[in-house]
């Protein structure tokens, strides 16, 4: 069940501070007749979320009038989790003289942002929950001076938090699984753990350094965790069907802060929508710059329109049952 966009601003406001919702767009004008516009877009591995902010992405380019067989190349990399391979993939891009950089996750912003920074090439980027702590940006509240903007997405933390234990009251220690050379995970790790802590309850943290790991770290908390708890980490994404198997064969209550989890199994997410997210880095910030606009003088901008997904029949296998309260804010339920 999907609610309309205006029903869902308004549910927003019962669960993020006004000030996420406040942003203003940047006005543009029309592509020029008889151009090709050529967008080159990466991110570090292939998993929902990353790909529904793509679509949401060129569906906003289309929005602005760049549309791909027209007046658009769109030249698309996945780095397959190697950060080698996404230095490797912005330095052919910039060889092959696109108008314009657009990564998508941490790891790809930050291995386009040393190739490109302070180059003639802009680079336009999103997907990163904290470009200050991930050394992409200076500041996130005024325009870099550089050739470097983006869209940033700092997590709900309190409110997923609010969200979980609205769902599994009992939840005292958690698990959670992460790789930690992701720098947008570490950030939001930190983040949880300081929540986690402040609500009396026990964080335990298991790192992981590739998908292939993924499955035996989800085995290692069982036994010594009430629930999972697992943030926006490309790593367990990739691999995030091992987590369910395990969590489903022990009854072990799954949450995300991943907005497509609950599609693949996990009970409830909150986080801003993965599509929404990706039109509005394209209308806002890369279609401006396609046109002309200097990165140097854009504010970077964060999303407003945020997804409450919850899964019922993941919930029931966990022997929880969802609140009609959440039911009726959800923007989309799974496993009826």
């Amino acid at each position: 069940m999907r609610r309309s966009m205006l029903a869902w601003v308004m549910v927003v406001a019962g669960w993020l501070p006004a000030a996420a919702l406040a942003q203003t767009g940047t006005p543009v004008r029309a592509p020029q007749p008889g151009r090709t516009y050529k967008v080159a877009y990466s991110q570090i591995v292939d998993h929902p979320a990353l790909n529904e902010t793509r679509r949401g992405f060129l569906d906003g380019l289309k929005q602005a009038g760049f549309v791909e067989g027209q007046n658009l190349t769109f030249l698309y990399q996945n780095a397959q989790g190697d950060v080698g391979n996404a230095r490797n993939i912005a330095e052919k891009f910039l060889a092959d003289g696109v108008d314009v950089l657009t990564p998508c996750t941490t790891p790809n912003v930050q291995a386009t942002v040393r190739v490109a920074k302070g180059g003639k090439t802009p680079v336009v980027f999103a997907c990163v929950t904290d470009p200050v702590a991930a050394g992409i940006l200076e500041s996130v509240t005024k325009p870099s001076g550089t050739n470097v903007v983006g869209v940033y997405n700092p997590l709900p933390i309190a409110e997923l938090f609010d969200l979980f234990l609205r769902i599994q009251p009992g939840l005292k220690t958690a698990g959670t699984i992460f790789n930690a050379s992701e720098t947008n995970s570490q950030v939001i790790n930190r983040q949880a753990k300081a929540e986690a802590e402040k609500r009396g309850m026990k964080w335990v943290e298991v790192t992981v350094a590739g998908s292939a790991d993924v499955r035996t770290a989800t085995e290692s908390l069982v036994g010594k965790v009430d629930g999972l708890i697992l943030g926006q980490d490309n790593t367990v994404a990739s691999a995030f069907e091992a987590v369910v198997k395990v969590a489903q064969e022990h009854q072990l209550p799954l949450f995300s802060m991943d907005t497509q989890a609950p599609a693949r199994g996990a009970i409830a997410s909150l986080a801003a929508s993965n599509y929404e997210q990706g039109v509005l880095w394209a209308k806002e910030l890369a279609a401006p710059v396609l046109l002309g606009a200097d990165p140097a003088t854009l504010t970077p901008v964060r999303p407003r329109v945020f997804d409450l997904q919850v899964n019922v029949q993941a919930a029931s296998a966990a022997k929880l049952t969802i609140p009609q309260d959440v039911m009726d804010r959800a923007t989309r339920v799974h496993g009826r």
